[in-house]
């Protein structure tokens, strides 16, 4: 069985009310060949099971050790339900098994496996010398404020049809990235740029940052793309499959991917289906950063592989903190598994501000993370008697109060999640401004509301933070920073919005802010993780406050998130061939 997880079969599992649906799609593909023998049998129905855990873990397979197998269990590699890799694309079966090495192998759903194979394959095409955009000669000597690792990376990117670019804040990711279009820009004036991140509010934040990037980089925007979502940029809408594709692909000579590490499997294998051979593509990314979401850690991946080291460069002095005090220190400690770092951040820097919830009741919690939202509750009050629509300076000075902090939390649920965290500062919020509590459908005025779908009609994004204000007739309206119009807030369906004061540390990628403070609940001690923690102090600027028992956030700088994935194979493998 797997080397990362054992669970029980369907057989087994017959207490429970309500399968899985791994068990039912076990149940429904086995049923389709009784005369399956029994261990057979279970032996495929354990596989499916897992590989339903497995992917609700991020994983995109199972990594079997086959040394250790015992011979009676090779029959069910002979089943009508599995495929090897090698025959996968001509004789397709719900389970792929790909061999890695001599002792050990992967086993996939076959949707899996194609999506790996497919985006191996296109950056292998990507890479092919033949087909691949001519290099660029730069001249970098009047960039005099340009770091060696810089000069690198504007030279690799000039060079190769493909550059992976990591570092974490304030290592200049994004001016490096105005200066290598820039150097494209004076070979090839016409040059068709597409920006693109994986979430709305990255790409907004992409945007903004790239904009005064490229103006003082002397960039011409012209044939530039206003930063958009990965979804938005393939065309994706509410299609069932995107416009652009392997036989339509994207019309650019520069793909621009920020914020790669929120990447997934499904939608990087889509993206790369749909880059033309022939274009430059960057990715930028922090690869200490958690993976995404959904399955697979793509940019993990991508950073690992060895052939790949021609094409990445990793920037490691950062201009925003200093490494060994404060936000610095404590991101460096967490990373490097040092706990003296870490508890010396915690107690001697102006930057980090401890709190211990061991001695620490939930009401005084819930108090002082009140307070840390004085400054929007501020202009809410200036605010409420305004006429409607706001002015653009108005919703500026709006969402500049907003950004100042932010509660980040390792989950929703818990006595301190970010549900709870909600809760407690909506209700403060409404008693200071002197409203009524609830409002309908969950609307009150300076109500901040995060989107958890795209909404196509709408052009809002998933991970959209919009902010609900009330008018003089009573009527809730919804504004968002990038939109010239608030909107009705009952054109946004309830179960569609989230309250965001307090977010999850997933859904906070790809945003910044001032102030953070991070939240580590006992009952999130199981999903606690190195890449978490680092993740959530690096959303903050300024300062960090940290929430949590010393003995819990010591012991999750010492767990790593690794999930399982054949990519960093298949890619191997592809470049070599």
């Amino acid at each position: 069985m797997s080397d990362r997880i054992l669970l029980k079969t369907p057989q087994q599992d017959t207490q429970d009310e309500v399968p899985a649906w791994s068990q039912v799609l076990a149940q429904n593909l086995l049923g389709k060949f009784p005369e399956t023998q029994a261990h057979t049998r279970e032996t495929l129905a354990g596989y499916i099971v897992q590989l339903g855990t497995a992917l609700e873990l991020g994983d995109t397979c199972l990594k079997q050790t086959t040394n250790h197998l015992n011979p009676e269990e090779a029959e069910w590699l002979r089943h009508p339900l599995v495929a090897s890799g090698e025959h996968a694309l001509t004789q397709p079966a719900p389970l792929v098994v790909e061999q890695a090495d001599a002792e050990s192998r992967y086993v996939y759903f076959y949707r899996h496996w194609h999506q790996e194979w497919k985006l191996a394959e296109r950056l292998a095409a990507l890479l092919n010398p033949a087909t691949a955009p001519a290099a660029v000669a730069v001249d970098l000597s009047q960039e005099t404020s340009l770091k060696d690792l810089q000069r690198q990376a504007i030279e690799l990117a000039a060079r190769h049809p493909f550059t992976l670019i990591t570092g974490g804040p304030g290592t200049g990711k994004t001016y490096t990235l105005a200066r290598i279009v820039k150097a494209l820009q004076q070979a090839a004036p016409q040059l068709r740029v597409a920006l693109a991140a994986p979430t709305g509010k990255a790409a907004q934040r992409m945007q903004s940052v790239l904009s005064n990037e490229f103006k003082q980089a002397g960039v011409s925007g012209a044939q530039i793309q206003t930063a958009q979502t990965i979804h938005r940029l393939l065309g994706l809408g509410g299609r069932s499959t995107p416009r652009y594709h392997r036989s339509e692909p994207l019309p650019f000579d520069l793909i621009v991917i920020d914020e790669g590490s929120m990447l997934d499997l499904a939608l990087a294998s889509l993206l790369f289906d749909a880059i033309a051979v022939g274009t430059r593509v960057i990715i930028l990314g922090d690869a200490n950063q958690l993976a995404a979401v959904d399955a697979g850690a793509v940019l993990a991946d991508l950073d690992a592989v060895p052939a790949l080291a021609p094409y990445r460069v990793a920037l490691q002095e950062s201009s925003r903190f200093k490494a060994d005090e404060g936000i610095g220190l404590l991101a460096a400690g967490v990373l490097n598994q040092q706990e003296d770092a870490v508890l010396k951040a915690l107690t001697t820097s102006a930057q980090v501000q401890y709190i211990n919830l061991a001695k620490t009741p939930n009401s005084a919690v819930f108090h002082q993370l009140w307070q840390g939202f004085q400054p929007y509750f501020e202009v809410l009050l200036k605010l409420k008697g305004a006429s409607h629509p706001l002015t653009e300076d108005q919703v500026k000075a709006l969402f500049l109060a907003f950004d100042q902090f932010r509660v980040l939390c390792a989950q929703r649920a818990g006595d301190l999640g970010a549900h709870a965290i909600n809760r407690s500062i909506g209700e403060a919020l409404q008693q200071a401004l002197g409203h009524s509590l609830i409002k309908r459908e969950g609307w009150y005025s300076g109500r901040p509301a995060m989107m958890t779908r795209n909404d196509y009609g709408l052009r809002i994004s998933n991970g959209d933070i919009g902010v609900c204000l009330v008018d003089q007739t009573g009527r809730e309206w919804v504004y968002f920073p990038d939109r010239p119009a608030p909107i009705a807030a009952t054109r946004l369906p309830p179960e569609q919005i989230e309250t965001a004061f307090a977010l999850t540390i997933h859904k906070s990628q790809g945003s910044e802010f001032r102030q953070v403070a991070m939240v580590l609940d006992d009952s999130a001690e199981e999903m606690l993780t190195r890449e978490l923690i680092y993740t959530a102090i690096t959303r903050a600027k300024e300062g960090v406050q940290v929430w949590s028992k010393q003995a819990l956030l010591l012991q999750a700088i010492h767990k790593k998130s690794n999930r399982i994935s054949g990519l960093m194979n298949q890619i191997a493998r592809k470049i070599a061939g």
